[in-house]
């Protein structure tokens, strides 16, 4: 007789790691999903503790939620896979919910090697448990492992303690968690506060949207009715009230009903405004640093912000990409210039899958189709931001696409050079020349506008000498991050080992130290006063001035090759200084941005032309130069790279023309480099 025999699936514990290490790529991240599992429960506060020093290093997040029993725990955290949640579209007190998949428990395995859980769902009656990883996948399935559940008296809430660390927790980590957990902590109409503490040190969290909103120069609120129809809600720009202007309309062809009930707010900030006074100075000090931190278009998915869009400066609307294509000064912001929000409501939501990690929505094409409304909306600030510019106001007709500022600047200085020539004019005629004492008042007004243009002149090229400077160490900065992180735990490992340092942790260290003495060696060539004085300078000055700016580039990444064949010039050293520190700079940008930025090459000439011009050539072998990107390159705000600000090559015209020279791009660049940018000084070689 055949004996019939079942059988049934069992789960090996080696499952968790791509569950779990695969799918939360870093430490900030796990760290965030349990955040978001105390914004399930109802908390209104969460306390997260890092702890990465001592002999436990632990990091715990405690709520006050509405906690687990141990029937909670058995049937719901402890199924791998499974979400009670998804049966009810609100979380407790009515908060959309955000965790769905139930994989937030795996952001414990993570984070180490143990986890213990301290819960309860009333106050006193309370459970611990303890779950160490490094058995379970001992075990022959997930089954077999047994976890021993205690009674404990708590009170009502949740707190999750991670031990045994698997990675290091870095600062980066710390200003992810910051970045996005006071975001969380700002959704209209919640009471949700989060407390963060590394190393005994508080890293307080406040609502950014109100220092966000204070600082903006420009405004703009866009809502998507039901047949799909973009609509400016409002918009403000400079204080004025730009609403009833001219936009343009939307593409009939790109219209999406589903993202009917989406909102989206703009903020637009100037990064080169000029400084008039100290408080001007600490405004545009203000706008900077929140610029850093927050600048990029934030999706929001029923009021919580889902990564990567727009953290980090992550550009997913390619806005810079439109910035440098709209060609010429049409005043179109890009991503780094812009902080935002898209609000994505309960009816557009079903639209948009969200994948775990940082992979953001898995459904990529209605992601597309919002990035095109969101491009719309920019494009239209830009609209707005010409509006006012140019004092066309509502029903005044359409708006002009091109603002150009640099001819509009120059006209300004124009008509003072004019006025100064119209003075020595009228000082020459008889009639004044025979009146002294209208001679003396026309001979004071022509000194007074010397003085000013004069005074105008300097100011403006003093404003160029530090703003190259400025720009180089903004370009670069970020890259250091991670070497002052690299020295920061090095030398803490250092002081801890007792024996020999491991040669490795040496060559890292001595690695990151060499990067960061090499950045600092810029500041040897800041504007100081002897070096903002025209003089004779020497080819060796030449020398040390390329052999400092030199230096941007990463060490053993990119070889900088110069010749110099002149022997003497006579010029201002900080701007060549100038010259050479956006040049450079660009070229080390363009060589990150191609296949080869592990093999580099960047070639500085300074030499002659017909005997008495200077041409400063610097070339690189980077990503090149599209010919979108090069009609506007010299324009102010435009440019090919987000990191920068758009206004190195126009710093290099400006200074060039203050020698009556130029800068160009060559059409075809030397053998082995794919770019070329030639500076021209006239008259200065002796």
């Amino acid at each position: 007789m055949r004996q019939e025999l079942n059988a049934h699936f069992r789960v090996s514990p080696t499952l968790l790691a791509p569950l779990g290490l695969e799918q939360l790529q870093d430490p900030a991240l796990a760290v965030l999903e349990l955040v978001k599992n105390s914004w399930d429960a109802g908390a209104e506060r969460v306390i997260i503790e890092v702890k990465t020093k001592g002999t436990s290093p632990n990091i715990s997040v405690t709520d006050n939620g509405v906690g687990m029993s141990v029937p909670d725990f058995r049937d719901r955290w402890l199924v791998i896979g499974a979400s009670h949640k998804r049966d009810r579209p609100r979380a407790v007190a009515g908060r959309p919910i955000i965790g769905e998949k139930g994989l937030g428990r795996l952001a414990s395995y993570a984070l180490g090697n143990t986890v213990t859980i301290i819960s309860a769902s009333e106050d006193g009656a309370g459970f611990v448990a303890t779950v160490d990883w490094g058995d379970l996948l001992q075990a022959n399935s997930l089954e077999d492992y047994k976890i021993s559940v205690q009674p404990k008296r708590c009170e009502r809430g949740t707190s999750v303690v991670i031990g045994q660390l698997k990675a290091k927790w870095t600062e980066s980590d710390t200003e992810f968690l910051v970045t996005h957990a006071q975001f969380l902590t700002s959704v209209p109409g919640q009471k949700f506060s989060v407390s963060l503490v590394v190393n005994g040190r508080k890293r307080p969290l406040s609502n950014p949207l109100k220092v966000i909103s204070r600082l903006a120069e420009a405004q703009l609120a866009m809502s998507i009715d039901p047949a799909g129809v973009p609509t400016i809600a409002s918009c403000v720009v400079g204080g004025i009230d730009e609403t009833d202007i001219a936009f343009r309309a939307f593409s009939s062809h790109q219209l999406d009903k589903r993202l009917a009930g989406t909102k989206l707010t703009l903020r637009f900030y100037r990064r080169d405004s000029a400084a008039k006074n100290m408080g001007g100075v600490l405004k545009t000090n203000e706008v900077i640093a929140i610029l850093e931190r927050y600048q990029g278009i934030r999706v929001y998915r029923d009021g919580i912000n889902v990564p990567p869009y727009g953290i980090n400066g992550d550009d997913w609307a390619r806005l810079e990409k439109q910035r440098t294509s709209t060609g010429g000064p049409t005043m179109v912001p890009g991503n780094s210039q812009l902080i935002g929000e898209v609000y994505i409501p309960a009816t557009a939501s079903k639209h948009f899958v969200i994948t775990a990690g940082r992979s953001g929505f898995a459904d990529q094409e209605i992601v597309k189709s919002l990035a095109h409304y969101v491009r719309w909306a920019v494009k239209e600030l830009g609209t707005a931001r010409r509006a006012r510019a140019l004092g066309i106001g509502a029903g005044q007709g359409p708006i002009p696409p091109r603002v150009d500022d640099s001819k509009r600047k120059l006209a300004a200085v124009s008509d003072d050079r004019e006025a100064l020539d119209a003075l020595k004019k009228i000082a020459s005629e008889d009639a004044v020349r025979s009146n002294v004492e209208l001679r003396a008042q026309v001979i004071r007004a022509q000194e007074a506008l010397e003085d000013t243009l004069d005074k105008n002149e300097q100011t403006l090229r003093l404003y160029a000498q530090l703003a190259s400077t400025g720009i180089a160490a903004t370009s670069f900065a970020h890259e250091l991050r991670a070497d002052f992180d690299v020295v920061s735990e090095a030398v803490e490992e250092l002081s801890e080992i007792q024996t020999q340092p491991d040669e490795e942790l040496l060559e890292l260290l001595n690695g990151s130290w060499t990067r960061i003495t090499n950045f600092a060696s810029l500041f040897k060539v800041l504007p100081v006063k002897q070096r903002r004085q025209r003089r004779q300078v020497s080819a060796r000055d030449l020398e040390a001035s390329i052999e400092a700016v030199s230096k941007l580039a990463p060490t053993g990444k990119v070889v900088v090759e110069y010749r110099i064949s002149v022997v003497r010039v006579s010029l201002v050293l900080a701007e060549l200084d100038s010259v050479l520190l956006n040049l450079v700079s660009n070229a080390v940008k363009a060589i990150n941005a191609s296949p080869r930025a592990d093999e580099g090459k960047i070639s500085i000439q300074l030499g002659d032309v017909e005997g008495q011009n200077l041409e400063i050539s610097v070339a690189d072998n980077g990503c090149g130069v599209s010919s979108k990107v090069a009609r506007v390159l010299f324009e102010p705000l435009e440019g090919e790279f987000s990191e920068g600000t758009g206004m190195g090559l126009s710093i290099v015209r400006f200074i060039a023309e203050r020698y009556g020279g130029d800068v160009r791009m060559n059409s075809k660049a030397p053998r082995g480099y794919t770019t070329q940018f030639v500076a021209t000084f006239k008259d200065v070689v002796r």
